[in-house]
This record gives structure tokens, sequence and C-alpha cells, in this order.
């Protein structure tokens, strides 16, 4: 793999990072802290932004690394725009632009890439998270179409959202692996409904919230892929999420970083700047080498996805864990650097803090990458 940037991947980077320095990122500190009509004013803003950028656009491309690159520039400025139009152009609008039909793709797609229209993933329930396999939502067949009963937790955009891409069960008796179906459902239709936005340590500009199903009546044409292969869409859904949410700390990390380094180069004590004591520069050296890895295992990983290799799946989890990990532990370094300031409520490293902790815990654990990760190597190299 060749590490260098393209002259394209090279342009995309630098117009989105003034971009999103001059349009999104002074925002940034009131979306954390608005209430939660006027932060999604500010988030449908935001997109209608990014859509104008050519950002959204290059989140439906086929250019994983110009993504990767792109989404850095964006969660470097406003982690919670980023997450909205994460779950919007790629967990709602790639799972289409992969499985979804013409009808499907004609009706979203460009709406989408506009920010006139918001998608979502509604896959995890509060007693099936990381196992799909304790899922209670059902859509039993009825004449040409489906009953959909259910409720999902933890939806991200659900409050902001035109469509939503729902995961239940269609054979329960087949399994994971060929009872589930994703199925496209409006904001709107009969028995369906969206709860009240949810509280977040962070990404608090980024509403989340429990969908709800009762008898709710869905159309053969709402059936996203194949009846019955719900569960393995997802899992390739899940694979571009990771790389994305891996852009993300990585994002994070360098705004604790910058931040961390002028506070070194402007505060000072005992006559000289912070910076220049060995504890102080250390943990700006660690700061550093944990983003410098983590951008490059991500790349690495956005390659393999490329490249269609056998083990891109396990790359993106690598990902994942490792820059999940990183940006936490850059985070408490640069609240460390900052002492009691940085503890400040409504500070710069305050906030960074709070949305680092989503890293490791969100769209799989680190414990289930370590999992994934260990599995594949127990399997790779077992005894024939």
């Amino acid at each position: 793999m060749n590490y260098e940037l393209s002259d394209q991947q090279k342009a995309t980077q630098a117009e989105i990072a003034k971009f999103c320095r001059e349009a999104i990122a002074p925002q940034a500190i009131a979306l954390d802290s608005s209430a939660k009509d006027q932060a999604a004013g500010i988030l449908r803003s935001n997109l209608k932004k990014l859509a104008d950028a050519g950002y959204l656009d290059i989140l439906l491309e086929d250019d994983l690394i110009a993504q990767c690159v792109a989404g850095e520039e964006l969660a470097k400025a406003c982690p919670s725009t980023f997450i909205t139009a994460m779950s919007s152009l790629t967990a709602f609008g790639t799972a289409l632009k992969l499985f979804g039909t013409a009808a499907q793709k004609d009706k979203y797609l460009s709406g989408l890439a506009k920010g006139e229209k918001i998608g979502c993933l509604a896959y995890t329930e509060a007693t099936a998270g990381s196992d799909l396999g304790l899922m209670q939502t059902k859509a039993e067949k009825q004449g040409e179409g489906y009953m959909l009963n259910g409720v999902k937790d933890l939806v991200t955009n659900a409050p902001l959202a035109n469509a939503f891409l729902v995961l239940a069960w269609t054979d329960p008796e087949a399994g994971l692996e060929r009872g589930t179906t994703l199925f496209l459902m409006e904001k709107g239709s009969a028995g369906f409904s969206i709860g009240n936005s949810l509280e977040t340590l962070g990404l608090c500009g980024a509403p989340t919230a429990a969908v709800s199903f009762e008898s709710c009546r869905v159309p053969a044409s709402a059936i996203v892929g194949a009846v019955g292969g719900g569960y393995s869409a997802v899992q390739t859904i899940l694979e571009y999420v990771k790389l994305a949410l891996s852009s993300m700390s990585v994002g994070i990390g360098v705004a604790c970083l910058e931040t961390s380094t002028i506070h070194g180069k402007t505060k000072k004590a005992f006559g000289k700047p912070i910076g220049l004591f060995e504890g102080v520069g250390a943990k700006l050296a660690i700061m550093f080498t944990l983003n410098d890895i983590g951008r490059m295992l991500t790349h690495r990983a956005a390659w393999g996805m490329l490249e269609r290799e056998a083990e891109s799946a396990i790359l993106t989890s690598c990902a994942k864990l490792f820059t999940g990990e990183g940006v936490n532990e850059i985070a408490d370094l640069a609240m460390q650097v900052h002492g009691g300031h940085g503890y400040i409520k409504g500070t710069l490293v305050e906030k960074l803090y709070r949305d680092a902790r989503f890293a490791s815990i969100a769209y799989g654990t680190s414990e289930m990458q370590r999992a994934s990760i260990a599995r594949n190597s127990l399997n790779k190299y077992k005894q024939v």
C-alpha cells in the first residue's frame, strides 16, 4: 500500500479542512450545549453546508481513503456533526447503495447527498446490542407484505430522520444468518413512533432516540436486499461504519493534540512554557504517536476494503479498537495538560473528553473487536 495521498485526496483534505474550520467548527460548542430543537436546526443547516461543500457526495463515492481524510477533518471540527452525517450517509446511504433497489436508490440517494433527506440505521435493542440473536422485533408475513412489531433502541438521528433501515426477524427459526431482513421505513408510517431525544454524555448535538413499531404494515417493496439477508447486510454496513468511526477517533485525537500543543506553548510556569517541561512534552509526544498510528491503521483498513482483501473485516476491527482506545487515552492526556481549566464545563477539552468516550463503545465495543480479532487468529492457526 502507498500511504501517500493522491493529488485529488490532498486537495479534498485541504478543501474540507478549510471549510470545516470556517463553517462548522465555530458552532461546535454551541451545538453541544443547545436545546434539542435548536441543535436539530444547527445540524440540518450543517448538513446543507456539507452538501454544498461536496462532503456528503464523498461519503457516497467509492474512494474510502478520501472518506477517511475528509471524515477526520469534520470530526476534528465537530464530532456531533460527523456522527449525524455518518449515520445518514454511511449507515443508511451506503446500505441503500449496496443493497437497495433501483427505486429505493432513486428516491433517497440524491436527497441524502443534498442534505435534504436524513436517514438512520435501527438495528440494536435494549436487550440486543452486541448479541443480535436476542432481538425481539419481528416482521410477520401478511399477504404480499409484512406486519412489523418491536422497539429499536439508541437510534442515532432518529429525531431528525425521514427514513429508517430496520432489522427484524422474518424467520426466527432460521437463525440470524438466514432469518432476519432489512426494511426501509418512512417517518409518519402508521404504527411507527419516535421516542424523545436521549441525554448523552458526549456528542450531545447528535440526536438519539428509540423507535417503536406497533402493527406497522410494511409492503414487500420496502425490503432492502434479500429476505433473510438482513444480518449479513448489517455486518457489511458495520464495516463501513467502523472505518468511519476510526476516522472520527483520529479527528478528535488531533483536535486534542492541537489544543494541548497551543496550551503547552502559551501557558507558563516557573518562567517557561509548560510544554518545555518533560512531563508535558512527553504527553504531547504520546498523543502525536497514537494519532499517527491510528491514521495509518485506518487507511490500511480502507485499502483492504477497496482491494476486497479476505481479512478486511479484521482490519477494520483492528483500526476501530486501536483508535477508539487511543482517543480515550489522548483525551485523558489533553485533560491532564490543561489541568483544572480543562475540567471546566463548556471548554473545548472538556467537550472532547466526553465525545471521545463514544468511540470505544459504539457499533461494537472494544471487547467485541478483540473477540473478533482473536477468533480470526484462532481459526487461522488452528491445527488441522
